[in-house]
């Protein structure tokens, strides 16, 4: 059997035996990097160790996506206050890791093993991966957490600011309604793109809504105040704290701390990219990259004309019409589920069943797609799973066939076939 082909636990193991007459650290290092590789790769892949062939770790592009990881903080095994990047000096030593491996296979692929210091992402990848997460809930996200986090990385994406800036934003520091909506962050104040101003608007009427349901007015006067008068923090936290050294449980919607804002970030961009990305990797573009903003639409104002009143007769008719469009929607996506329809034949109408079908829903109804590859297919065609199809150009529904027939064959999760040789993409 080609060694590539091997079981990659088989060929860690035959390395280290080499590597067992020359000094105990060198093996201790390359033993405990390896074996990192091996479980994140394992995870990424949602496949069991067993299944990864050395080919596979060979593989320089899973390498990289696996010290991307380490360097989001992905593999660390105890907990850090501050720096949570993985050291240079240990990225070092898992690309010689790499590097050692892939010349006991005899790959040519080897990395670079000056690792430099933490560096932002390329601003194209910065401006991808905030527009994901704005469109895309991840996967077992709660969505209160995920507008919040969503929220924040569009701000950082839009005034390069620190998290440390951005923890402590107030409410009325902010001005979406504005012509030119604005923040003000320390002593400067910084204009919005259109997605800051989409995702902030949208976390604050959440926001509000939870704060308004959790302290309602009383018949007698205003709600209760929170412990320590009223909160104007813009981040703050949706549930109640845990009890500690013999204390109450904090109440929720205080002000949210920087250790909790920037887990929610590293564990939703784990869920969505399959490698998690913080906050401070977010590159701001240029400031004439930025797509210009408008003012958030609001509610009708009360002085605006109401709409015209419906007559019962109406009202019946038109909830008539709605549940047959319904009725006639879900049966399209059964067929499509059983196979009596192609997801082409689908996207090549325009009439009122199929415009109003969400993305998320038909990809989650076709044979074989479960919530993780409905994902993945979903952020590869750069399509949010809310979109409705009327609302999807040409190029989207050709990105959303070529991904849907890029994942067609791979393995579902928790499925245990070995992955496509040709196939290297980490999601």
């Amino acid at each position: 059997m080609d060694r590539l082909q091997r079981p990659a636990r088989t060929e860690i193991a035959a390395l280290l035996k080499k590597l067992a007459a020359g000094p105990q650290s060198t093996y201790d290092q390359r033993a405990f990097f390896l074996g990192e590789y091996l479980r994140v790769l394992s995870e990424f892949l949602e496949l069991p160790e067993e299944s990864i062939q050395a080919g596979d770790l060979a593989d320089a592009g899973y390498a990289m996506a696996w010290l991307r990881a380490a360097a989001g903080g992905y593999t660390r095994q105890r907990k850090v206050h501050g720096k949570r990047d993985a050291a240079a000096a240990s990225q070092s030593a898992r690309c010689a890791a790499f590097n050692v491996f892939a010349r006991h296979l005899g790959v040519p692929d080897r990395l670079s093993e000056h690792w430099p210091e933490g560096q932002g992402l390329p601003v194209d990848e910065s401006r991808r991966i905030a527009e994901l997460l704005a469109d895309n809930r991840p996967p077992r996200t709660n969505r209160s957490t995920w507008e919040r986090t969503s929220a924040l990385a569009a701000l950082r994406l839009s005034t390069g600011r620190p998290l440390s800036e951005l923890a402590g934003l107030k409410v009325e520091d902010l001005e979406l309604e504005a012509a030119e909506p604005t923040v003000v962050l320390g002593s400067r104040t910084h204009q919005l793109d259109a997605l800051a101003v989409r995702t902030m608007d949208r976390w604050l009427q959440t926001r509000a809504r939870l704060t308004a349901s959790r302290y309602p007015r009383t018949e007698t006067g205003p709600a209760p105040q929170l412990e320590g008068g009223v909160v104007t923090a813009v981040w703050v936290t949706l549930k109640p704290g845990r009890p500690r050294h013999g204390e109450p449980a904090r109440h929720p919607y205080l002000p949210c701390s920087i250790r909790a804002l920037r887990a929610a970030q590293h564990d939703q961009t784990t869920r969505l990219l399959a490698r998690p990305t913080r906050i401070g990797q977010l590159t701001r573009p240029d400031p004439e990259e930025n797509v210009p903003a408008k003012a958030p639409a609001r509610a009708v104002s009360v002085n605006a004309a109401p709409p015209p009143a419906l007559s019962e007769e109406a009202k019946a008719r038109a909830l008539a019409q709605a549940v047959e469009v319904r009725r006639e929607r879900t049966a399209l996506l059964d067929r499509l589920k059983s196979g009596g329809v192609t997801l082409a034949e689908i996207l090549d109408r325009t009439d009122r069943v199929v415009g109003g079908t969400r993305a998320g829903r038909l990809v989650g109804s076709l044979p074989g797609i479960g919530q993780a590859r409905r994902v993945q297919i979903l952020t590869m065609a750069g399509i949010g799973a809310e979109r409705r199809l009327q609302g999807l150009g040409s190029r989207q529904r050709e990105r959303l066939l070529q991904s849907v027939a890029q994942h067609s064959g791979q393995p579902a999760a928790g499925e245990t076939a070995a992955p496509d040789a040709g196939d290297r993409t980490l999601g």
